[in-house]
């Protein structure tokens, strides 16, 4: 069947709907596909994210008891990559972070692993993981206690792709300002 691709049972994005990063993707993959290769996880990805609330995932079809006019509620990826489905799940998880928070000041920091090891990283993920979350939490452990007397707060979170969707491995930290002194005084 011609346009059998995600395209092709998409409906069309009216020009007042905000862009998804679905539109992007089924818009641009195509021809990045052709010119870079992909991990196999990139392209699941990329896949339930180009056919998310499309008529391929399938859906249910509602009427209006008012109207009597046909609704069609398409299903969701699911993805955790997916914006669409996710955004909502990040803002409450957000919210109830904010309320975690001490009444100082936080910091960004990250911590990127050289290029040098992608291929090292891409054959051993696990070890090498571990590896860079024990090292950044030593590094910024040990500066609060040598530096601040205290116990700092991190958060951290794995990023393996840059904004081109290559492979850069990183962890991006939130880091207190501050924390509870070791001597137990403030």
């Amino acid at each position: 069947m011609p346009g059998a691709g995600p395209e092709a049972a998409t409906p069309r994005v009216a020009a007042s709907a905000a862009l998804r990063l679905a539109d992007v993707v089924r818009a641009g993959l195509p021809a990045y596909a052709r010119a870079h290769r992909l991990p196999a996880h990139h392209w699941k990805i990329f896949n339930a994210i180009q056919v998310c609330r499309t008529p391929l995932l399938g859906g249910h079809q509602y009427q209006c008891a008012h109207c009597r006019c046909a609704h069609f509620a398409p299903h969701a990826c699911g993805n955790r990559h997916c914006p669409t489905c996710q955004g909502i799940n990040s803002q409450h998880w957000l919210a109830a972070q904010a309320g975690l928070l001490l009444p100082i000041p936080c910091f960004h920091g990250v911590f990127t692993l050289p290029h040098q090891f992608n291929l090292l990283m891409g054959q051993n993920q696990q070890a090498l993981y571990d590896l860079l979350f024990a090292s950044a939490a030593e590094t910024l452990l040990s500066f609060g206690r040598n530096n601040l007397g205290a116990q700092l707060g991190v958060t951290a979170v794995l990023h393996t792709w840059s904004q081109t969707l290559l492979d850069h491995y990183h962890l991006h930290c939130i880091v207190s300002g501050g924390g509870p002194a070791f001597e137990g005084s403030r």
